[in-house]
């Protein structure tokens, strides 16, 4: 199926409903990113005894929808709608390719998070990437707590290209 870049560019500037992590900010994550980074952080070591922030590089691990369901869930929201119009127009393969990241306020261990996403841009012809030719895609998500308080804003350039070339280097 051709792409129509109209039905994209109808979607940009439109967000998607706000969507809710499947777990709180917890003990058993932060103990897990100590161990695998090595890191001898002493106020993560005492997060038992005491109430502490989590890490703000584990948003993401709270907020990732699964890698694998049983039942995919259908393109609903409108960043999802033009990814679902560019895979059925060939560009199968979707990579975030930059990932610019503000952290506005700690996540504290119990919060409960949910994001909301915006499709702020497309480019408007194919583009050349180093894995192959293709769109982009800015994605804009904005990271909130059980308060309403925003704790993050990240904006996510998603190169969405035919398929994946290998690059030789001579």
């Amino acid at each position: 199926m051709a792409l129509d870049i109209a039905e994209v560019n109808a979607l940009v500037g439109k967000e998607s409903a706000l969507m809710a992590a499947r777990h709180a900010a917890n003990i058993p994550d932060i103990r897990h990113w100590c161990e695998v980074i090595q890191q001898d952080n002493r106020s993560y070591k005492e997060f038992e005894k005491n109430t502490v922030h989590a890490p703000s590089a584990l948003l993401m691990v709270w907020t990732m929808p699964p890698l694998w369901s049983p039942e995919p869930e259908a393109a609903v929201g409108p960043h999802e709608r033009a990814i679902k119009l560019l895979e059925d127009a060939g560009y199968a393969t979707g990579l975030a390719v930059a990932l610019e990241q503000k952290f506005l306020r700690p996540l504290k261990v119990g919060d409960r998070l949910s994001y909301r996403v915006k499709l702020s841009g497309v480019s408007q012809d194919e583009i050349d990437t180093g894995i192959g030719r293709g769109y982009q895609l800015d994605l804009h998500y904005t990271f909130q707590n059980q308060d309403g308080e925003v704790v993050s804003e990240q904006l996510c350039r998603r190169a969405q290209v035919t398929r994946v070339t290998a690059q030789t280097r001579h």
